[in-house]
């Protein structure tokens, strides 16, 4: 075996050897980076208001969110109509408001809120009890 064959070898086997290592360390990464073991949970109020944002599966795209809502006593708004508006602020933009259907005492569920991007987003929930409407803004963190 000639030395420029040897000297070769020797490279391949350490870029082998490195390759191998830069997986090792990317699969002991993977598995102690920090999860989320639920739902996001948010908490919000007004005067009159005490509101609760949950969201599943935090993502970019068409994004579910629940919605709980009481007054200052806890008692459930079953009447109420609550929308939900995802806004963009760095970038100006303002979605469409959601309007979240009724599941039961004081709660309510929003099906695809659109957050089209990551970065900082403010969930704006109207609630209209129909003598009233109270407007309340949730700010969230859409990571990527």
């Amino acid at each position: 075996m000639s030395a420029p064959e040897s000297a070769a070898r020797v490279i391949d086997r350490r870029v082998l050897l490195g390759g191998a290592v830069v997986l090792v360390l990317v699969a002991i990464g993977w598995l102690v980076w920090p999860s989320r073991s639920g739902p996001l949970v948010l908490k919000a109020g007004t005067a009159q208001h005490l509101v609760t944002v949950s969201i599943d599966s935090l993502r970019i795209g068409a994004t579910d969110i629940d919605v709980s809502v009481t007054d200052r006593t806890g008692a459930t708004k079953d009447h109420a109509a609550v929308q939900i508006q995802a806004n963009q602020p760095l970038m100006g933009y303002a979605g469409q408001p959601v309007a979240a259907l009724a599941t039961g005492p004081g709660r309510f569920h929003a099906t695809a809120v659109s957050l089209m991007m990551t970065g900082p987003w403010e969930l704006r929930v109207s609630i209209d009890e129909h003598d009233s409407v109270d407007l309340l803004i949730v700010p969230l963190w859409v990571g990527g």
